[in-house]
């Protein structure tokens, strides 16, 4: 019985750690490498940021779905300068953009997994 109870710990610590260090997340991108003229949504947050992580697992699990979404994540703690040109004022901020890397479309705070496949189809990122 220990021995279950300890390897159960290990288990649960273990996973907490892959957690916390961001597993499951879709990782930062710089916004320097972010295709300038393709249709994309790029969140802006903070990897502090609770709601921001919650917004980012579900980029992630999108994107390990679909590879090819064109989805990104900027922290904006590292861009500042981005965050000031799109006038980032409440995290998490997603934006949508259309093929000339025009704005379309921004929303700030979470969107739910269908709310956001529907916007990502509406503007010609999800097909």
């Amino acid at each position: 019985m220990n021995k279950i109870l300890q390897i159960f710990m290990t288990l649960l610590v273990s996973g907490f750690i892959s957690y916390a260090n961001g597993a499951g997340m879709l990782a930062p991108t710089p916004y320097s490498q972010i295709p300038v003229t393709k249709a994309k949504m790029i969140e802006f947050g903070a990897t502090s940021c609770r709601s921001c992580q919650t917004m980012d697992r579900l980029l992630y699990d999108l994107k390990k779905e679909k590879p090819s979404l064109p989805l990104y994540f900027v922290n904006v703690m590292k861009e500042r300068d981005v965050a000031m040109q799109f006038k980032i004022r409440m995290i998490p901020t997603q934006i949508f953009f259309d093929n000339n890397g025009k704005v379309v479309f921004s929303h700030i705070g979470l969107l739910s997994r269908d709310e956001l496949i529907k916007k990502l189809k509406e503007y010609g990122i999800y097909k």
